[in-house]
């Protein structure tokens, strides 16, 4: 499948940072912003990437030096992002939808399933400390390609 070259996009890698970024802003803060990007980059094992979603299996992570495959891959930012992630389980998916009413429906859905942590991506968040865990993300991430 070929994008179309006029809607904005976004890297699987700042896609997600803002993923994690927002699952920092919803959480209670106790531990540094760097800190939970860190951890939650450390943690992927394997990353599956189709257009419209990503799917990651979490475990004892990457060995140093190594990178995750599809990082610079590139996905839509129109639309809606939609995170979901089931920590017994080790693993979450960002999935994205044509409109926030959409995503937003899916999200009711998986509420009422109760077994994870879901919430609408916010692709406007800004890094506090971009310098730190830079290897990974970005601090600017929605991009228009020509």
């Amino acid at each position: 499948m070929v994008m179309d070259p006029t809607l904005p996009r976004i890297s699987v890698r700042d896609l997600m940072m803002q993923a994690f970024l927002t699952g920092w802003e919803l959480s209670d803060k106790t531990v540094s912003q760097d800190e939970y990007l860190q951890s939650s980059i450390q943690v992927i094992e394997m990353l599956q990437v189709e257009p419209e979603n990503l799917y990651a299996e979490e475990g004892l992570g990457l060995p140093d030096g190594e990178e995750v495959d599809h990082l610079d891959d590139w996905l839509r930012a129109d639309g809606q992002w939609l995170y979901y992630g089931v920590e017994e389980e080790n693993f979450f998916l960002i999935q994205w939808y044509p409109d926030e009413a959409a995503a937003k429906a899916k999200l009711a859905q998986l509420e009422e399933l109760g077994d994870g942590k879901q919430y609408l991506v916010d692709l406007s968040l800004k890094r506090e400390n971009p310098s730190s865990a830079e290897n990974f993300g970005n601090s600017n991430p929605v991009q228009l390609r020509s």
